[in-house]
């Protein structure tokens, strides 16, 4: 008897809103997540919840409010991780595109201008290769130019990180 009273509150609205917010605080808690991120997550985590679609929406939207989530935040903070890796602009942008939907705060965030990409892709060069020259040998260039552009590097960019 005591596990049927348990079972029909934990089905009820309000028990299942309160559990899902306290999953996305847990997420939340240890790391920035983007809206579309955390919306994937909370529902494959519910999966069996299906009968409450717009419930994801509605503890997400109460984040938000509270200030746990904001987009702006995981955006800035995961451009500079990835900056600090080495990361090029179109490699960035494709993970963001995964964990929102906010073409502009992904556009104010990436239009850095091409010297700063650039520096960038010279730094990656140098942490992998040592120098930032171009190699005489053109097999060498083409493994170089296909290192930056598996980093997310633009063609111009790839060619202006070259030191002459």
């Amino acid at each position: 008897m005591k596990s049927q009273t348990k079972q029909a509150s934990v089905n009820s609205p309000e028990d299942l809103f309160k559990t899902m917010l306290g999953r996305a605080q847990y997420l939340l808690a240890m790391r920035e997540h983007g809206a579309k991120e955390l919306k994937t997550k909370l529902c494959q985590k519910f999966a069996e919840y299906e009968q409450a679609p717009g419930l994801v929406d509605d503890v997400i939207q109460c984040c938000q409010k509270k200030n746990w989530q904001s987009d702006e935040r995981y955006v800035e903070s995961y451009v500079r991780m990835a900056m600090q890796k080495g990361q090029g602009p179109l490699k960035i942008r494709q993970a963001l595109m995964r964990a929102s939907d906010d073409q502009a705060i992904m556009d104010a965030h990436l239009n850095l201008g091409d010297d700063v990409w650039c520096d960038i892709a010279q730094q990656a060069l140098e942490k992998k290769y040592q120098d930032a020259y171009k190699p005489s040998e053109r097999k060498e260039h083409a493994k170089r130019l296909r290192f930056l552009q598996s980093r997310g590097f633009s063609g111009s960019q790839c060619y202006k990180a070259f030191k002459s």
